[in-house]
């Protein structure tokens, strides 16, 4: 299962419905690709199979792209 968007400003993804409660947590791919400017992007946290947490590590805004693929149950 895939979703993809854009992770602004808080970098919190909320993945869609189809997706929680029917994917493997342990198989969350998370890819994220900078616009604009570069940035120090790296995945800080997944919660509960639900939310994804995106963090600047030079503390900067987040602009980036994402695409997040993940195994069913």
């Amino acid at each position: 299962m895939e979703t993809s968007g854009i992770v602004r400003v808080d970098g919190v993804i909320e993945l869609p419905e189809h997706m929680v409660g029917f994917i493997d947590p342990e198989t969350i791919c998370v890819n994220v690709t900078p616009i604009g400017v570069y940035q120090n992007l790296f995945v800080q946290a997944i919660e509960y199979g639900a939310r994804v947490i995106i963090r600047n590590a030079s503390g900067g805004a987040i602009n980036a792209y994402y695409h997040i693929h993940a195994e069913p149950k």
